[in-house]
């Protein structure tokens, strides 16, 4: 049903590209799309031209298998296909490429209110944060979560807190020291982590 179409009853529209979905699969996993499809305004076409192509890709891919794979964008938009290594991650593709990807993903899944696809965004930042070894490959997720999230939505911001707990020698880099001066919200919630953990 997913490929082909067939029996659908809502199209969801982005970048060009039309998914033809089914309404009581999606509706029932969004508060967003169930209020676009009942009372008076019952939409039948739901267009989404503010948002990113590839992650709405991935966000109706969700919706129809309960999961997602990072792989799917690459695939779907041509893109230089991706290159599997002896432990299975992609290797022509950074852990900071894979972090934006997810911290993206989460946001989007807010903005739509899809639990399910938020809670597995959180699952895999939190395994890509979990081999991340260098800071240029994580800060920039970093700023992006605390970007796009609100202060008491802790899933992204207390793994990044952690990660960069767990990695106190970045903080010895003058750039990363700026940003965390200048996210007052992201020094307050380190100092707090630490205190919890009891490092001072």
């Amino acid at each position: 049903l997913y490929s082909s179409g067939e029996y659908s009853d809502l199209v969801i529209s982005c970048g060009g590209r039309e998914y033809h979905v089914h309404r009581n699969i999606v509706c029932t996993q969004s508060e967003f799309f169930s209020a676009a499809c009942r009372g008076s305004f019952k939409a039948r076409k739901i267009s989404l031209p503010d948002d990113d192509p590839r992650l709405i890709h991935i966000m109706v891919h969700y919706l129809c298998h309960f999961d997602y794979d990072i792989q799917l964008q690459h695939e779907c938009f041509r893109l230089a296909p991706l290159e599997t290594g002896r432990d299975g991650t992609n290797v022509n593709e950074s852990v900071g490429d894979i972090l934006l990807t997810h911290a993206k993903v989460y946001a989007l899944a807010e903005k739509y209110l899809i639990r399910g696809l938020k809670a597995v965004a959180l699952r895999q930042f939190k395994a890509a944060a979990a081999v991340s070894e260098d800071i240029d490959d994580f800060f920039g997720a970093a700023l992006v979560v605390y970007e796009s999230t609100i202060e008491n939505d802790r899933g992204l911001r207390d793994v990044v807190v952690e990660t960069l707990c767990k990695h106190s020698k970045w903080l010895d880099e003058e750039k990363v020291r700026d940003v965390v001066k200048g996210l007052g919200a992201l020094t307050y919630d380190m100092v707090i982590y630490m205190r919890q953990k009891r490092m001072f």
